[in-house]
């Protein structure tokens, strides 16, 4: 009897053992995981304006394909591609494109989507070229009369300042500075009353660059530039004073003495532009005996000068008209001649 009993329990060991473990392999057995699909770096790539090619890893447990990719407007314009265009677990995105010589940044948007409809969205941007700028004029010409103001347009994918030289304050600008993009500079100049032309060069600076700009402006005729004077003498008591001398013109002038005449004669101011007044003075007449005689000579223009001559006369230093001949201080002849 116990011998059957022991025979029954060897025979079910194996089934027990059997069941045992089709139940610890239920128990591990491992269960499906959710999709991984990770750009690394993460999911805003900028490149460089001079990068043609980068490479991005990408983590995944599953297949994933390139779903889309759409540039912006006025972007890439086609010169873009990714490959491969589908891939099953880790793998790279190989991004190639040319170099970026615009002035704005160019953007697109690469899409990824796993089998199991998980997506991933990749913002792209290549940086703008290095700084570029492009100027509407490189020279900008006035008549001597001005009749408006004229436009630079300035375009650039980076900031700018015009450094105006110094000393020259016959050209305004509306604007010295801007920044990336496209704007309007409004130049105007002075009315220019010479016939000698005039430029100046502005400096338009953006990054460690430069650009150049001619401002010119035309002289006025010369055959236009008129010159006149309200009187050709001036007497001046022997004690001394002073009169005002009017001048009427058109144009810039200036005004000579003789250099043997300018320890007693000072006309003030020595220059000027259009109608004005020169004040002349004498210092006291030392000789008891003898007139001083010289020249005040006014020239307007250079090209065809236009030239006055005033005479001063300053007399004897008792205060009345000497009795001899005139003294002409530049040649202590009798005789004192004008010069035309």
């Amino acid at each position: 009897m116990k011998t059957k009993n022991i025979i029954a329990i060897l025979a079910a060991l194996p089934i027990v053992a059997g069941l045992t473990g089709c139940k610890s392999d239920e128990e591990t057995e491992a269960k499906p995981a959710k999709e991984i699909l990770i750009v690394e770096g993460g999911n805003a790539i900028t490149l460089r304006s001079g990068d043609s090619i980068m490479s991005v890893p990408i983590t995944a447990d599953c297949a994933w394909t390139v779903e889309s990719l759409e540039s912006a407007e006025g972007g890439f314009d086609g010169m873009l591609s990714v490959q491969p265009k589908r891939g099953n677990g880790n793998g790279t995105l190989v991004i190639t494109t040319n170099q970026n010589h615009g002035v704005q940044p160019r953007l697109a948007t690469i899409t990824l989507t796993s089998d199991g409809g998980l997506k991933q969205k990749i913002d792209l941007r290549q940086t703008s070229g290095d700084p570029t700028m492009s100027i509407s004029e490189r020279s900008i010409d006035f008549a001597a009369v001005p009749d408006a103001a004229k436009q630079l347009v300035i375009t650039s994918n980076n900031g700018w300042t015009i450094d105006m030289p110094a000393g020259v304050n016959w050209v305004h600008l509306d604007k010295t500075s801007g920044s990336a993009g496209t704007e309007t500079v409004n130049v105007r100049v002075d009315q220019l009353n010479n016939d000698v032309a005039r430029s100046t060069t502005l400096n338009v600076l953006y990054g460690t660059s430069s650009a150049q700009v001619i401002v010119r402006q035309d002289g006025m005729n010369s055959d236009n530039i008129t010159l006149y004077v309200s009187t050709d003498q001036i007497n001046i008591d022997g004690h001394g004073g002073e009169q005002m001398l009017m001048v009427t013109s058109n144009s810039l002038w200036r005004a000579f003495i003789p250099s043997s005449a300018q320890s007693w004669l000072q006309i003030e101011p020595a220059a000027g532009a259009g109608n004005g007044e020169i004040r002349v003075r004498c210092e006291s007449n030392p000789q008891a005996t003898r007139d001083r005689l010289s020249l005040i000579v006014i020239v307007a223009g250079t090209q065809n000068p236009k030239q006055a001559d005033v005479l001063v006369q300053q007399l004897a230093g008792e205060g009345q008209s000497s009795q001899r001949e005139p003294y002409d201080d530049d040649n202590p002849s009798p005789q004192f001649v004008r010069k035309h």
